[in-house]
């Protein structure tokens, strides 16, 4: 009895899981000699002293260049640690807060509780010498029995009421913390003659109108001003009231910049930050802001930044744009600003760029465009007037979500993400143990499947349909070996130079003909193995009532399966063919698979072939291998388990098992793609360099040459010319199979 290729009922030799672990156990050994190693990190300098594009200089000592991926990754590959340097934090358009946080001293523990004050609450306590935290404290008022030489007070999450003379006592504060307390009104004078440099108002009810405003009036001059999580909408009027503030907090209000009274006022603010208002980024919107450094404008739900919205804004150098709703970028957007530094338009839905959009930003170093999806005319648009000689110096730092964005940014010396876990700028194939695995299973998978196809041409074969199924599925199988074949080449024909090829190479006819074979290899192999399945399981289940497949169905069966894989394939290369990112092109491996960037063009057509049909397939397979040996169990419920049933048992588990460790991960990978978790971009290659062609790679072993019939085969070859001295002979008491020493024959 055969059942897909396996026989069964045919007593023979030992279990064939020996013969399995005899083929794969080079396999394995082989792997692991070859264990993780880092790649050629290294190269001396060109002739004319510099690194080729995509290598970091290392500089003096040395003169090396350093992989660009291996630059900035906490780890000093250089030989004086130049990759690792200050350079790698974009510090250049940091605020003065930032940078004073950064700086800040690192007090011991003993500083902390250090206390020089000898007046105060129970419900406070005091800390760094003079500095008194009364938070949560259930207090309705300031406190007026606390030590005068209090310099830090804060008295936020309580519900304090401000009367104008509360704070007159501590002629020494320099900070003031009154978050979260509800207030409404400060009153007039309630500031007057105090040194405040820092004043926290954030979580209040304070709302425009000098009755409740009038309070700022008494401020002298303060460096920090935070009215963040208030009612505020008039930003003018707040700098008519304080004079001289340099850092500004109002995020969280009701701020428009829409027809402004232009304070006089505005040109002492260097930090502006306005997350979560309602901005409209019009032309004279920061008129005024003739100083202004840092501007931060998130989450303001901003459309389109109009034409020279920050023409006056000509000392900027941060520039925070992320989360808001931008699609568009004009050519004159970004008039003005020639001292930008950084600019971050992360979380941004854009849909377009105009070429000269980046044009006015020569003192560009630091870009931020994480978490946006970027066609390629997009990145073309951006990188244009990016990559011109007075740019490219200055530009070190790019941030991007897809690791093959940054081959649009060749120059860039630290572009993010380094690596989508396949490819490098340097290599196709980032890894050594990825290089070697793709010749070893591009090898055993067209060596086996060669093998099958000369074996079942060459030698007659009873059972034609089945001869027939296996010959069409080592073909199926066959053409995963060719895949890996030219992986494995254009890794070598790439290799240190991948970045001048990867453009060309992804978007070209080989690569998608690459694709086109591994697709179809497996789709053809999953819908030959789910009809053999079915197939046989109808056949031994219900032996008398299913339909016998004659050797023309079979023949008509395996032209449709076929048919039916090839247009699988090409289908969505005739769809995507007008666009430039093309649906095998997404990475290097030109396989769809879709793991590392699951929205790009084409996904839904991968998932529903991933997901979808090849998840059907599985359940046929595994439902088809249940029935059948469920059937022969119940057959032979009163007969004892022979060698064979063992043997077939063995086979078995291992034709399930290979199908689903190969497909159920993928499938469940797929689906984690598509719910957006996060997936290492390390594991896409070894899912299409190792887990993909498992059963392109063991199908020979497990349906020809684990069966009694290859064996015998084999035997009676190496016997014919003296390589085998063992015979296999059926016993005669039990039917099955010893093996006797050829002398013992010949007697």
């Amino acid at each position: 009895m055969m059942i897909a290729g396996v026989e069964v009922g045919e007593a023979g030799g030992s279990p064939s899981f020996l013969y399995l672990q005899s083929y794969l156990l080079p396999l394995i050994v082989i792997l692991q000699l070859f264990s993780p190693t880092s790649a050629v990190r290294l190269q001396p300098v060109d002739r004319d002293g510099t690194c080729p594009v995509g290598w970091f200089p290392c500089g003096s000592p040395g003169e090396v260049c350093l992989e660009q991926r291996f630059v900035c990754d906490r780890t000093e590959d250089c030989p004086n640690g130049k990759d690792e340097g200050e350079d790698c934090v974009p510090d250049e358009a940091d605020g003065t807060l930032v940078k004073e946080i950064l700086d800040k001293e690192i007090h011991p523990p003993e500083h902390h509780a250090r206390c020089d004050l000898m007046a105060f609450p129970r419900t406070c306590y005091c800390r760094f010498g003079t500095q008194l935290v009364c938070r949560g404290a259930h207090l309705t008022a300031v406190p007026d029995d606390l030590d005068r030489g209090t310099t830090s007070l804060l008295l936020g999450n309580n519900s304090i009421v401000l009367t104008a003379d509360a704070l007159q006592p501590y002629r020494r504060l320099t900070q003031i913390f009154l978050d979260h307390n509800e207030i409404a009104v400060l009153p007039p004078g309630v500031f007057r003659g105090l040194p405040l440099d820092k004043v926290f108002l954030s979580y209040n009810l304070l709302q425009d109108g000098a009755a409740a405003l009038d309070g700022l009036h008494s401020l002298s001059s303060p460096r920090y001003l935070h009215l963040s999580y208030n009612r505020i909408a008039d930003i003018d009027f707040i700098l008519d009231l304080v004079p001289g503030v340099r850092s500004l907090w109002i995020n969280h209000n009701r701020v428009t910049m829409k027809s402004r009274k232009v304070s006089a006022n505005a040109c002492d603010v260097t930090e502006l930050w306005m997350e979560g208002n309602r901005v409209v980024l019009s032309k004279g919107a920061f008129r005024g802001f003739i100083n202004l450094e840092t501007l931060f404008l998130r989450r303001n739900r901003i459309t389109d930044v109009e034409d020279r919205a920050f023409e006056t804004l000509k000392k900027l150098k941060d520039l925070e744009l992320n989360f808001n709703l931008i699609r568009h970028l004009r050519a004159d957007s970004f008039v003005g600003l020639h001292s930008l530094a950084s600019l971050n338009l992360d979380n941004n839905p854009l849909l377009t760029v105009h070429t000269s959009a980046f044009r006015p930003l020569v003192n560009l170093v630091s870009l931020w465009m994480d978490n946006l999806e970027l066609s390629s005319e997009l990145l073309a648009n951006i990188s244009t007037e990016l990559h011109h000689e007075s740019r490219t110096a200055n530009l070190t730092h790019v941030f991007f979500k897809r690791f093959r964005y940054c081959g649009y940014f060749l120059d860039v010396h630290d572009c993010s993400p380094k690596t989508d876990g396949v490819s490098s700028f340097q290599h196709l194939l980032v890894r050594v143990e990825l290089r070697v695995g793709v010749w070893l299973v591009a090898t055993f998978t067209l060596l086996g499947n060669l093998m099958v196809l000369g074996g079942r041409v060459f030698s007659r074969d009873d059972n034609k349909i089945l001869s027939l199924f296996i010959r069409n599925l080592a073909v199926a199988d066959l053409l995963t070996g060719v895949y890996l074949l030219v992986i494995a080449v254009k890794d070598l024909e790439f290799r240190s130079s991948y970045s001048d090829h990867a453009y060309y190479w992804m978007t070209s006819w080989q690569c998608t003909f690459t694709g086109v074979l591994a697709m179809t290899s497996t789709e053809v192999s999953v819908l030959i193995l789910s009809f053999m399945s079915v197939e046989r399981w109808l056949c031994i289940t219900w032996p008398l009532a299913a339909p016998k497949l004659s050797l023309g169905g079979a023949k008509m069966a395996l032209s449709l399966i076929w048919l039916l894989g090839l247009s699988l394939a090409l289908t969505p290369v005739l769809y995507y063919q007008g666009h430039q990112q093309r649906f095998y092109g997404t990475n290097g491996l030109c396989f769809p698979l879709h793991l590392d960037d699951p929205w790009v063009p084409g996904w839904l057509y991968s998932g529903l072939l991933f997901v979808g049909l090849n998840q059907l397939g599985v359940v046929l397979i595994l439902v088809s291998y249940t029935g059948m040996f469920c059937s022969i169990r119940r057959t032979r419920a009163n007969t004892p388990l022979s060698l064979g049933d063992r043997e077939f048992a063995m086979r078995f588990f291992f034709i399930v098992f290979t199908d689903c460790l190969c497909w159920t991960p993928i499938i469940v990978l797929r689906i984690m793609a598509i719910a957006e978790v996060d997936i290492k971009p390390e594991l896409y290659a070894y899912v299409v360099v190792v887990l993909l062609p498992i059963n392109s790679a063991l199908n020979p072993f497990l349906y020809t040459f684990t069966t009694t019939k290859f064996r015998s085969q084999t035997r009676r070859f190496l016997t014919g010319r003296g390589v085998c001295l063992w015979v296999w002979v059926p016993r005669q008491d039990t039917g099955e199979y010893t093996r006797v020493h050829m002398s013992t024959q010949l007697l």
